[in-house]
């Protein structure tokens, strides 16, 4: 596991050229732009446990089929990062790239410049999980990979964490709401949003009450080359950053503040974005029960525009978690109407009850590293 060992550094304040390019309105780090810096990260981590050593790694394709969960920690201040990461599962032809960000205390950035080799511990503020999987570059069919050797007990419980979450994630696959009708307990949430909808259907509704239909928020890019990947499609971290930035925006909007990004929950690359073909972003807030809860998830879904046949297909869903840090403001409850708006909801709660446990999971497991 060791030998997929990567590190790169972003040294905010060390360096003011650097954070002029990622500071954003509020004097913050644009987290779309760490999106970007995470997935080259993956990539280059399952390149270097594939290459066993090999600079031509020419005979195989790596793509990042999915980022299964990214979890922001603590929050991001200017401070000296470093990003770290190293494969935690390997299976077949599949991998789960684990990365970190860390926070530098002032001046040990200048230290590990001058000795690369100092040990040093930085405070963990980011947790995500890639998974990678390699190809045959002219067949594009599957191909094994190198096995993992696991080296300590800390390794051992981020293998079986991986392997876990692999299997809840197929059994929630094969739950999932297309396939098999809700739980007795979400049918019952279903009908009590109903039943709250129908309250203000036909009259005003309170200030901290919103319907799901009035949170849709859009945006429309078209995808350059500068913004290619080696395969000559869009770079995945960027569309990552597009999905992002709408999604803070819309969620700006219905807290009428500036929110707190927490997670961002799984992604699937179900196709590639083409380079010259038109993006169109739909986010909407798809659950958020309200006071007390200060939390709330917003999903955005990717649509290439084929322009000829006047057509979307959808390359990507994405779900992002936001969080409200002001205790004097109330958080305003999203009433679902139709069903697919229904199923939205029911679904935004799932995942909002698995990160959470993930999140203590890794939290866990790092107690003992």
């Amino acid at each position: 596991m060791s030998d997929s060992y990567v590190e790169e550094f972003l040294p905010f304040k060390s360096d003011p050229d650097l954070l002029e390019e990622y500071v954003n309105p509020d004097g913050g780090i644009r987290m779309g732009k760490i999106f970007e810096n995470l997935d080259l990260l993956a990539a280059i981590i399952a390149y270097k446990h594939c290459g066993n050593g090999k600079e031509d790694v020419s005979d195989m394709t790596i793509v990042t089929a999915s980022v299964d969960r990214l979890d922001l920690i603590k929050p991001l201040s200017i401070c000296d990062i470093r990003l770290n990461g190293h494969i935690s599962y390997a299976g077949y032809s599949s991998m789960e790239v684990l990365i970190k960000m860390e926070a530098l205390q002032d001046g040990v950035f200048q230290k590990l410049k001058t000795n690369p080799e100092t040990k040093v511990q930085g405070e963990t503020l980011m947790i995500a999980r890639f998974i990678m999987v390699a190809r045959d570059p002219y067949t594009n069919r599957s191909i094994q990979i190198n096995p993992l050797q696991l080296e300590n007990d800390y390794q051992k419980k981020l293998f079986q964490i991986a392997e876990e979450q692999k299997v809840k994630k197929n059994a929630s696959a094969a739950a999932a709401l297309t396939i098999l009708p809700p739980t007795e307990e979400e049918k019952l949430l279903i009908h009590n949003c109903y039943l709250e909808y129908s309250k203000y259907d036909k009259k005003e509704k309170p200030d901290h009450i919103i319907r799901m239909d009035e949170t849709v928020m859009e945006s429309v890019t078209f995808m350059q080359p500068q913004n290619r990947n080696i395969y000559g499609f869009v770079f995945g971290g960027y569309l990552m950053k597009l999905a992002f930035e709408l999604a803070v925006a819309n969620a700006s909007v219905f807290m009428r503040s500036r929110p707190k990004f927490t997670a961002l929950d799984e992604i699937s690359f179900r196709k590639p974005v083409p380079i010259g073909s038109i993006l169109c972003m739909s986010s909407q807030i798809v659950y958020a029960p309200g006071s007390p809860h200060k939390s709330f998830q917003v999903s955005v879904t990717a649509d290439v525009l084929d322009i000829e046949r006047g057509k979307r297909d959808t390359t990507n869903v994405f779900h992002f978690t936001f969080i409200c840090d002001n205790p004097a403001m109330e958080v305003r409850r999203v009433v679902p109407k139709t069903y697919d708006e229904l199923m939205k909801y029911v679904e935004g709660r799932r995942r909002r009850e698995v990160g959470l446990k993930l999140r203590g999971l890794y939290n866990e497991a790092s107690k003992g590293n």
